[in-house]
């Protein structure tokens, strides 16, 4: 009897954890959406031989609640819009994005832009690659995307 209980405890809690860990990786791999602000980031190392150091850089993409979105860079005279449109989360791996203005590529106003990501670090980082049409149907350009988010304070050394 006692070897039975043991058995059943052990199996639930077995089943318990499977469980936890089944809901945190359909949950990281199955977005509901993109929706937010992501900052456009890239890898930079000081010299070739070592591995980079993800930074961010200056250009924004914000995905909205209606399935809108907006490309912004930041420049030293201010930030201005460089594309803008709608998109459609397709699966967990691919959305696309129906392009209605860019100033950067405009051989893609009124395209479609299939976009496949891979999401990392608990849906807040997502690296996309998307065919350059502008370099050759066989060359993919890579982006790497970190979402920004609300901090709990407001930072003390912030520069307005």
């Amino acid at each position: 009897m006692k070897a039975r209980s043991l058995f059943i405890a052990v199996l639930c809690s077995f089943m318990g954890m499977v469980n936890t860990y089944a809901q945190d990786w359909f949950n990281s791999v199955t977005p509901e959406s993109l929706k937010g602000v992501w900052q456009m980031c890239f890898y930079s190392s000081s010299l070739p031989a070592l591995p980079g150091e993800l930074k961010p850089s200056n250009s924004l993409k914000i995905l909205g609640d209606a399935g809108e979105f907006t490309n912004v860079v930041m420049m030293p005279t201010g930030a201005i819009i460089i594309g803008s449109g709608t998109y459609t989360l397709n699966s967990d791996s691919t959305y696309t994005e129906h392009v209605k203005k860019n100033i950067h590529l405009p051989s893609l106003e009124g395209q479609d832009n299939l976009m496949h990501f891979e999401l990392t670090e608990n849906g807040k980082l997502m690296f996309v690659k998307f065919k350059n049409t502008e370099a050759g149907d066989d060359v993919w350009s890579h982006e790497i995307w970190r979402k920004i988010d609300m901090p709990s304070t407001y930072p003390t050394d912030i520069v307005r």
